[in-house]
């Protein structure tokens, strides 16, 4: 049940959140849809939220970040970004996709087609990453069929090496983990003892591997828990069932069971739309969420509301706020705003508002961003030296302006990658210790973050008109819904509920 997000509201606003007690499920009284116009109007909102996607990424300016393997000069070309965004109407429906790719092939963007009954894509081939033809050691567009990520796409129209996910990966981790919870073949509660390789890495129940791995992307849980789906024959299933749900690019290969490691670039593939759809399962709208190639209907109950609530409840208690939202940097003037999301409280500590995790101190005081936060980013990041990654579900606080969506960014803007209001901590003569995040605490360009507060912009101003007190009545001409008033609940209150099982 997401009690998380009591977390979030600054002190003495408990009241308000007691009366409008959100809740992430469907609610009764929406009015049926015909499917006949649903594809139009998808179509036709999906369009105006591509043009508004091209020109976050475009006024952005990806080209201009700084490459510390380029002795600080400028990136030799346009990054490969890849970033989606699937508008939610207030049940949790899917009512508008994008998905954007930025590359050396499209140094200013351009807008992936997407089929609206299976909010999926087969227009871009999607190859593995190569480093080695990133910095220019191979021939850029030479890649062979053998380095599809999905095969047969050799002649779609668009063609994108996707950058490796670092650990947003470990999403798809904790959702087969998931799975298996549901099947019966594992519970959270149960003890799981990690030896790896020959070395006793000690004994947890599962969820107490489960939620550092998420919270604080800590490798250890995740090697405990790929072996764990290793002796569970949980990994062998893995990438099929998620092409069975139409998410071919999610893929986890290669991976030891031994020692639960092998995390590599080119063996492990996400996509940003495909990822947008797996967090879109996870929130768990009503109805049918996508249809596969195949005509199968993917509905929420591919996980049980239990599942569902436990995985929103663990992004919901991120503590790495340093992506598409940046605040753990509050106040640094060397720092963009991203999202406006609130830190969970957990992690705040209570004397001077500074933030440890990961093994990071943060040391910037993040109350006034908690403050003055608006929505509540349910998100999972992913970093190493060659690839940033973000994504997950946005939800407006209460009494804030009222916006649902999903966002997914994927790129190979690592650490390696940072701005000119670093550079000045930049020292190549330092080797590993002298990247501009080793003192900063700056991990991420600053572009990243910038583009986080655009999107957010424009989904706040796209959905304006919705707000909790509303039931959707009907499309206007942009795709958006006009809608009447629901009477108030008891006292006077217009409440919601939250559906799931409360967190332990």
């Amino acid at each position: 049940m997401w009690d998380a997000v009591r977390s979030f509201i600054p002190g003495g606003a408990g009241a308000l959140f007691t009366a409008v007690v959100l809740l992430w499920c469907t609610e009764t009284g929406a009015a049926p849809r015909k499917a006949g116009g649903e594809a139009a109007l998808r179509a036709k909102a999906s369009a105006s939220l591509e043009r508004g996607l091209l020109r976050a990424v475009g006024e952005t300016n990806f080209d201009g970040v700084l490459d510390f393997k380029r002795n600080g000069e400028r990136i030799a070309h346009a990054p490969n970004v890849d970033v989606a965004v699937i508008e939610l109407d207030r049940e949790g429906r899917p009512v508008a996709a994008a998905n954007v790719l930025l590359s050396r092939d499209y140094p200013k963007g351009v807008g992936v087609p997407i089929d609206m009954k299976t909010w999926g894509t087969t227009s871009v081939r999607y190859t593995r990453w190569d480093l080695e033809r990133w910095d220019g050691a191979k021939d850029w567009s030479g890649a062979t069929a053998e380095e599809d990520v999905v095969p047969g796409r050799q002649k779609a129209r668009l063609r994108f090496m996707a950058p490796y996910p670092a650990s947003l990966f470990k999403l798809l981790i904790a959702f087969r983990v998931m799975r298996l919870v549901d099947r019966g073949e594992v519970t959270l509660g149960q003890p799981w003892r990690f030896i790896r390789d020959t070395e006793d890495k000690g004994e947890r129940a599962v969820w107490r591997w489960l939620e550092p791995m998420v919270t604080e992307s800590d490798n250890g849980s995740t090697e405990a828990l790929v072996k764990l789906l290793h002796e569970k024959g949980g990994m062998e299933a893995l990438n099929a069932e998620l092409a069975e749900l139409g998410l071919g690019t999610l893929q986890v290969n290669g991976t030891s069971p031994v020692t639960g490691r092998s995390w590599n670039p080119g063996s492990i593939h996400m996509t940003a739309l495909d990822t947008a759809r797996l967090l879109l399962l996870i929130e768990g709208g009503p109805g049918v969420l996508w249809r596969t190639p195949s005509g199968r209907e993917v509905r929420a109950a591919e996980l049980s509301a239990a599942s569902r609530a436990h995985l929103q409840s663990l992004l919901a208690d991120q503590a790495l706020h340093e992506a598409l939202s940046s605040t753990l940097l509050c106040g640094d003037a060397r720092a963009e705003k991203g999202i406006p999301a609130a830190v969970p409280v957990r992690w705040v500590n209570t004397k001077d508002g500074t933030v440890t995790a990961a093994e990071t101190a943060f040391g910037r005081d993040t109350r006034p961003c908690n403050a003055a936060a608006e929505v509540v980013f349910a998100h999972k990041t992913g970093l190493t030296e060659n690839y940033g990654s973000d994504g997950g579900i946005v939800r407006s606080l209460p009494g804030r302006p009222w916006r649902r969506y999903i966002v997914v960014f994927l790129s190979n803007l690592g650490y390696r990658y940072y701005d000119a209001a670093v550079a000045s901590a930049a020292d190549p003569s330092k080797g590993e210790d002298g990247f501009p995040y080793v003192s900063t605490k700056i991990s991420y360009t600053q572009r990243i973050p910038a583009l986080g507060r655009r999107i957010d912009e424009l989904m706040r101003e796209r959905q304006r008109g919705q707000s909790p007190g509303l039931v959707p009545r009907h499309r206007d001409s942009e795709g958006f819904r006009r809608q009447r008033r629901r009477p108030p609940g008891p006292g006077g209150t217009r409440a919601r509920v939250w559906c799931g099982r409360p967190r332990s």
